[in-house]
């Protein structure tokens, strides 16, 4: 998620509490309230009547910050409740295990939550590329970019394409060949 689009998913999102958020939006969101908080002060010091904006922002930005902390927390599959380690007296050193939880990595898949947020696509294989057709198309012939990794590859007959597909059982996924294990959950084959 980009910079702009965590901005706006957390606006339009701003009393959303079920779901959850990406790293990247939650700290997107983080780094333009910072940035925002501080120009702001600037603005303060220079000129002391502009101090009501910063009261300002803060209490825009309130709910929204809010509700992209639970949906971060949520992701890393841990309950709204780990906000109250804010409340004096724990909020002195009560931050640093929100700031772990928050950098943390979301669970994989779906969670008690919602579904996970960087599902992969069906028929990547493991190589991340994406494709626009059925998802078990064959990456696109001729390779990537203007190097061309790969000459381009003859399209397998339908008749003797179904014989040699193999699928992972845990997730889906299509296989390589002679694939020991999937690529993209590790479960063996």
């Amino acid at each position: 998620m980009s910079f702009t689009e965590s901005i706006k998913t957390c606006f339009q999102k701003y009393i959303d509490f079920n779901g959850r958020a990406s790293r990247s939006e939650y700290w997107w969101f983080f780094l333009f309230s910072f940035i925002v908080s501080v120009a702001l002060s600037i603005v303060a010091m220079v000129a002391f009547f502009l101090t009501f904006l910063e009261w300002i922002f803060a209490l825009v930005i309130l709910l929204p910050s809010l509700a992209v902390t639970v949906r971060r927390l949520h992701d890393t599959n841990r309950p709204a409740w780990w906000l109250l380690l804010l409340v004096p007296p724990v909020g002195f050193i009560g931050w640093i295990p929100l700031l772990i939880f928050c950098v943390l990595p979301g669970t994989p898949g779906a969670n008690r939550y919602g579904s996970g947020l960087l599902q992969p696509q069906q028929g990547m294989g493991g190589f991340g590329y994406t494709q626009s057709g059925h998802p078990y198309d064959p990456p696109p012939a001729g390779g990537y970019g203007a190097a061309g990794y790969g000459a381009a590859q003859p399209e397998p007959s339908p008749e003797s394409d179904t014989d040699e597909r193999r699928f992972c059982t845990q997730c889906g996924m299509q296989l390589q060949g002679d694939a020991r294990f999937c690529t993209v959950c590790g479960t063996a084959v």
